[in-house]
């Protein structure tokens, strides 16, 4: 018995020995109870899930909303407008720099400039000034009347019979006369009805009145009221020098109806008249006239 148990105890000895076969079963259980830490060398070892079984388990099904057409919180509407968020996401553009200041000097020599041109325009293009007197009865009123004039006639230049005129007074220059061109240079003009004073010259009984031919560079004014009219038949013709410039509109201007009531543009009413033909002088002779 004594020798049975030696023997056994020499064999569970030799089983627990480390050179017994046991000793590398022991190593496996103590490998697989123990977790091994992941290291980058492993990870061949670490076997991955086939694609088929993710197919398998991830399949989910989805329930459909109330409102499909609803959009959702964190989902943008397809059909929102893409400017109108832009336009409002920009910031607006800076004000302007202010203007800086204007020096005295500076200032003054904007207005010389307006001045300069305001001037330029009065004496070469335009002028308006208001005119009274009955000379012009009917045509113009008696006072209340202004009269836009073209300076681009001054001096004579493009005038007809017929035009009315500014023109400077040879007896009063500090006055200005407003009268319509009865003759030009070279024309002949009938000075007035026979039996006046201004017409008959020295005899105030002549039957015939007298004949005046324009010279050169002068014009024959008359007023359109003969009788209260001081013209070229007082103090002869206006030389072309103290023509102002031709009359091209008229206006009334008043608090009430504005600045421009009345305004009409001038139209000269007379023609020149053209010398007979030859058929029209042999006519005229057949005709015992």
């Amino acid at each position: 018995m004594s020798s049975l148990y030696r023997l056994g105890a020499i064999t569970w000895r030799h089983n627990l020995s480390p050179h017994s076969s046991l000793r590398p079963l022991a190593r496996l259980s103590l490998s697989l109870t123990q977790p091994r830490p992941f290291t980058p060398s492993n990870t061949s070892s670490i076997r991955t899930t086939p694609p088929s079984l993710h197919k398998s388990y991830s399949t989910t099904t989805t329930i459909p909303d109330s409102t499909p057409n609803q959009p959702q919180p964190n989902q943008q509407n397809p059909h929102h407008d893409q400017t109108q968020d832009s336009s409002q996401e920009k910031p607006p553009p800076p004000p302007p720099p202010p203007l800086p200041p204007l020096r005295p000097l500076r200032l003054l020599f904007s207005y010389l400039k307006l001045l300069a041109l305001l001037h330029l325009i009065w004496n070469n293009l335009l002028s308006l000034a208001p005119a009274q007197g009955p000379s012009m009865l009917a045509t113009y009123p008696i006072e209340g009347t202004w009269h836009l004039t073209s300076r681009l006639s001054r001096l004579g230049r493009h005038l007809a019979v017929g035009d009315i005129v500014t023109f400077t007074l040879p007896d009063r220059p500090s006055a200005i006369g407003v009268k319509r061109v009865i003759g030009l240079p070279g024309d002949y003009v009938l000075i007035g009805t026979p039996g006046e004073f201004w017409a008959c010259g020295a005899d105030p009984k002549a039957d015939d009145a007298l004949m005046l031919q324009v010279p050169e560079g002068h014009v024959y004014l008359v007023g359109d009221n003969l009788p209260a009219s001081n013209d070229s038949r007082i103090f002869g013709p206006v030389p072309m020098g103290l023509i102002r410039g031709k009359v091209i509109a008229s206006m009334e201007p008043s608090f009430t109806r504005g600045p421009f009531a009345n305004f009409e543009w001038v139209v000269n009413p007379m023609k020149r008249a053209e010398p007979p033909t030859r058929e029209q002088v042999l006519a005229a002779r057949s005709s015992g006239r």
